[in-house]
């Protein structure tokens, strides 16, 4: 990619206050609760299912059969159409398991509907290890929808490739961090509400017996442990940031947008904490690294591993390692999500250099 020409003018240190003051319209983060939810019971007559119940469960039981979560979220409910997603988080919690070490679970797209049927386990308590009868609408085994719709594939249709795996604890609240894939698919069904079938959470070890893992689910009569989707956006003018610099001073090199980011206006580019007297550049890129890229402990690179970086501009930091650079933005690019990461020099850090946290923007 071609490199964008900027313009840029330090601001003087003593503006640097009332530019951080008046900062712009910050990301938005909602909690997103699931809207259906249920489990696939290996059973090749589609006789049971778990609609209703009060947990979901991944992995295998005792006697060698698999157990796979289905959850939905409904996104373009809760999120503005047109948002850029920042970070999404899968919010779960594990209330029973039987063996004692983490279980690796894929997190697939769905690839059709299915339904969340009245199906219910059976006994004191409704812990639904064996499930109950399947009901009309359910999703089973081989039923899409309990009993006259089928599966194309017996165990639920979708993507080959996982978007996303995690490590399910053996009991415990678990926040999935946020992941390209994780983050892609949200935007997916922001975007296109029509694809949102959900996940099927599938685990690594469906060969091993002893390995079942018991979640609360969206009937759970804990509502803090019900599966939910935390959301951060951004729309057209609005910014935001993502991680922690590198340690430098008597804190983190930190950087933020300030200012309008409105095309034809200016946004300013302000840094604080970092290096004093350091020389440093800023540089763009049109995604976002998440988690990011551990250089050492505590210092992270958050631009993409792959595709363009666009060098901005370089900057000197005044004495208490702070400055900030006005950018005038084009008029061209209004819808463009792009983020923002900076370096300065430093002998002083293990690697010479210390890096900003990342900044998130999308021009209006």
């Amino acid at each position: 990619m071609a490199r964008t020409p900027f313009f840029v003018r330090i601001v003087p240190a003593g503006l640097l206050g009332g530019l951080l003051a008046t900062g712009l319209a910050a990301q938005t983060t909602v909690s997103v609760a699931c809207n259906l939810d249920s489990t696939l019971y290996q059973d090749l007559s589609g006789s049971i299912s778990n609609g209703a119940g009060r947990n979901v469960f991944v992995g295998e039981t005792a006697t060698g059969l698999a157990r796979r979560a289905l959850l939905r979220f409904d996104v373009a409910g809760a999120v503005p159409a047109g948002a850029k997603i920042v970070a999404a988080t899968l919010r779960l919690n594990v209330n029973r398991c039987i063996d004692s070490a983490d279980l690796l679970v894929d997190a697939h797209r769905l690839s059709t509907t299915w339904g969340e049927g009245a199906s219910s386990p059976s006994g004191a308590g409704g812990g639904g290890g064996a499930g109950g009868p399947s009901q009309t609408g359910d999703a089973t085994w081989i039923h899409r929808f309990y009993s006259t719709t089928l599966w194309t594939t017996p165990g639920g249709d979708f993507s080959v490739t996982p978007s996303f795996t995690f490590a399910l604890p053996t009991t415990g609240a678990l926040v999935v961090p946020a992941s390209p894939g994780l983050v892609a698919d949200v935007q997916a069904w922001l975007d296109t509400p029509a694809t949102n079938f959900g996940w099927i959470l599938k685990s690594q070890s469906e060969t091993t017996s002893l390995t079942a893992r018991r979640l609360d689910s969206r009937q759970s009569l804990t509502p803090a442990a019900r599966p939910t989707l935390d959301v951060s956006y951004l729309l057209p003018g609005q910014v935001g940031t993502w991680g922690i610099g590198c340690p430098s001073g008597a804190g983190t090199f930190s950087f933020t947008f300030t200012g309008s980011m409105v095309g034809g206006q200016t946004a300013f580019l302000s840094h604080t904490n970092g290096p004093a007297n350091a020389l440093g550049i800023n540089i763009f890129a049109l995604e976002l690294n998440q988690p990011g890229i551990d250089l050492v402990p505590g210092c992270t690179v958050y631009l993409p591993a792959s595709g363009a970086w666009i060098t901005g501009f370089g900057f000197v930091l005044d004495g208490a390692g702070a400055t900030s650079l006005a950018w005038p933005l084009p008029t061209v690019y209004p819808g463009l999500y792009f983020m923002s990461q900076s370096v300065a020099f430093d002998a002083a850090a293990p690697l010479g250099f210390v890096l900003t946290n990342a900044g998130v923007g999308v021009i209006q």
